[in-house]
């Protein structure tokens, strides 16, 4: 009988112990899946700026007249924070007779309304971290969240998303592709 007083209450204890194990576990998956949705966010994040860059980049090869065009005209969409007005003429009509210089401000336009739409912005530079190299080459940057482009035609002025040295800033949300 002795015993048996000693016993009181050890198994309300035990199930609380249960319960406390049980709420960090739950804590840790939710820790986890709130971990797993950030990561699907930002992969959809990159392939999205994936395909709007490589599509520039692609346009900006079908029109090697105006490739030296290219670099102002998206430089004139960075960071813009309103829907951007079409340029005049709008070249997605076969009909209309666009210069190459003129399809290469159409092009930015395109890709520059693009990011917008899903919240990216984008800009044009001399790629990093060849600064002394013969042919400078151009890079398309996009960004997204809290990291900024800049308008400037220097890649120091990239510097919210990536070093001059081409190493990307930690915590940045961008990805730099070579156009030319």
């Amino acid at each position: 009988m002795k015993t048996r007083q000693h016993q009181k209450g050890v198994g309300l204890i035990e199930v609380l112990v249960a319960l406390l194990l049980l709420a960090v576990g739950v804590l840790g998956y939710s820790i986890l899946q709130i971990r797993a949705v950030d990561a699907s966010s930002e992969a959809l994040a990159r392939s999205q700026g994936m395909l709007i860059l490589r599509s520039l980049a692609e346009n900006m090869r079908a029109n090697p007249a105006a490739q030296t065009s290219y670099p102002a005209a998206v430089r004139g969409f960075t960071n813009i924070t309103s829907l951007p007005t079409m340029p005049t003429p709008s070249c997605s009509n076969p009909s209309s007779a666009c210069t190459p210089v003129q399809m290469a401000n159409f092009d930015a336009y395109m890709a520059a309304r693009s990011a917008f739409v899903i919240g990216m912005n984008i800009t044009m530079a001399s790629c990093p971290g060849v600064g002394s190299a013969p042919i400078q080459r151009q890079c398309l940057f996009a960004a997204w969240g809290n990291t900024a482009l800049s308008a400037t035609n220097t890649t120091a002025d990239v510097t919210n998303c990536m070093s001059t040295a081409g190493v990307y800033i930690n915590g940045s949300n961008c990805l730099m592709m070579e156009a030319y």
